[in-house]
C-alpha cells in the first residue's frame, strides 16, 4: 500500500492549466495551494479518504498527504513531499517520505495541455513505476499510477476536489 500511496501523492504533486502553454518554473504550482479532500485506492479496492495541503514558498512546493484510519486501515498513513523545478535540467524534481519509510526521487518534464507525465528515478522498494494527472478543471483532478515505467494497466487510481 505504501508504493501505491507514494504513487498518489507524486500523482497530485502537479498538475496544469487546460490548454495552456509549456509549463515551466513555480509560478503554475500555485494551482496546488490550500487544501484538496481526495478519494483513492489500488484497483478492485474501496477508495481511501485522504486530505493534500499545500504551500508554495520561495520555489518549493511542499504537500502533506493525511490518510486516517479507515476500513482494515489500523493506524494513519502520511506523506511528506518537496518539489521544486530544476531550470538546468529543464525538469521538475520531487523527493517524498512516509511514515512507513518508504520514499521516492521522481522527475517530470514540462508540458501542455492537461495531461502530466511522471517517472520514478529511485525508490525504497526498487520497482520504479509513473503516474499521469489529468485536471479537469480548476477545482477537480484524477490520477492514474502504473506499477512500472512501461506498463499499460493501472493499479492505482483517484480523484481530489479542492476544499479550500
Amino acid at each position: 500500500m505504501r508504493k501505491t500511496l507514494g504513487v498518489f501523492a507524486l500523482a497530485i504533486a502537479f498538475v496544469t492549466p487546460v490548454g495552456a502553454e509549456p509549463t515551466t518554473g513555480m509560478t503554475s504550482m500555485q494551482y496546488y495551494v490550500g487544501t484538496w479532500s481526495c478519494q483513492a485506492g489500488p484497483i478492485g479496492r474501496p477508495a481511501s479518504k485522504s486530505t493534500a495541503s499545500y504551500t508554495l514558498d520561495s520555489g518549493v512546493l511542499r504537500e502533506w498527504v493525511d490518510v486516517p484510519a479507515q476500513g482494515k486501515m489500523t493506524k494513519p498513513y502520511v506523506i511528506s513531499i518537496a518539489t521544486t523545478y530544476d531550470a538546468k535540467k529543464g525538469q521538475y524534481v520531487q523527493t517524498g517520505l512516509d511514515n512507513q519509510a518508504g520514499w521516492w526521487v521522481s522527475s517530470a518534464k514540462p508540458w501542455t495541455g492537461n495531461i502530466e507525465q511522471w517517472a520514478d528515478h529511485s525508490n525504497s522498494d526498487n520497482k520504479l513505476g509513473r503516474g499521469q494527472v489529468v485536471r479537469t478543471d480548476q477545482n477537480t483532478f484524477s490520477f492514474t499510477s502504473y506499477g512500472t515505467l512501461t506498463a499499460t494497466k493501472p493499479n492505482f487510481k483517484g480523484t481530489c476536489n479542492r476544499s479550500s
